[in-house]
């Protein structure tokens, strides 16, 4: 169980933890910048995913403290003590964070098991095979509510007036208007591609229509080049969406 004061407890100890990123030299780095701003609307979307399951009060907290820090190691690595640290993927930082928290510790075992282990799966390209139900289910819960805020980053992106930053240049991705074959391909084959395939911005973009949540669908579609592949990627998801309906 997670009674309520820890988790107000753990909420204060997120927040003392950014004090120092919140002024130079870390305020200006914009990869501290999108993290804060994602983690509170990934906190956000949770709350509203878990409210719309009519979880338990304990399921709820379960599920907020997952998203409270799932991508804190992010911020973790930026650290200068933590720049010679064999660890490199953020959500095993974010593992390596959590389990220096004092206040972490207070919950009971079980509870911080499920935690790390939704923290390690939530950006794999595959659920967890081995785990319990638990862990597959909020790990499927942290998933939704991550692409969620994703794919708002990027249709904000695409649909914005003026001036931007160039999106593709952030992601180091190739910025030509094209999706590569063996990328399409693997969609089209029904496979789950990894992000290292991912080539061209228009590949990222696939790779979200991919994820398949409807309202986000067009916008990432009408902003791709269109050809033989592309079109065929939107119409086997815009089938599968109707077939869900």
């Amino acid at each position: 169980m997670v009674p309520g004061d820890l988790i107000s407890a753990l909420q204060t100890a997120y927040k003392e933890y950014l004090i120092p990123f919140k002024s130079d030299p870390y305020n200006s780095n914009p990869t501290v910048v999108k993290t804060i701003l994602h983690i509170d609307r990934v906190v956000e979307n949770i709350k509203l995913l878990a409210d719309s399951l009519e979880l338990s009060e304990n399921e709820k907290h379960v599920a907020e403290i997952a998203a409270q820090f799932h991508d804190i190691g992010r911020i973790w690595l930026l650290l200068p003590e933590n720049a010679g640290s064999e660890i490199k993927d953020h959500a095993e930082a974010s593992i390596e964070y959590l389990k220096t928290s004092p206040i972490f510790s207070q919950l009971d075992e079980p509870t911080q098991n499920i935690v790390i282990q939704v923290i390690r799966n939530h950006n794999q390209p595959e659920l967890p095979k081995k785990e319990g139900e638990a862990i597959v289910f909020y790990t499927k819960l942290l998933r939704d509510a991550d692409k969620l805020d994703s794919w708002r980053s990027t249709t904000e992106y695409i649909t914005r007036k003026g001036g931007k930053p160039n999106m593709a240049i952030e992601l180091t991705l190739s910025d030509r208007p094209m999706v590569t074959p063996s990328f399409s391909k693997t969609i089209i084959e029904g496979g789950i591609p990894n992000k290292s395939d991912i080539v061209t911005f228009s590949d990222f973009l696939i790779f979200q229509m991919s994820w398949i949540f409807e309202q986000y669908i067009r916008h990432l579609y009408d902003s791709l080049p269109k050809n033989d592949s592309v079109i065929e990627i939107y119409r086997m998801i815009r089938i599968h969406i109707e077939n869900q309906i």
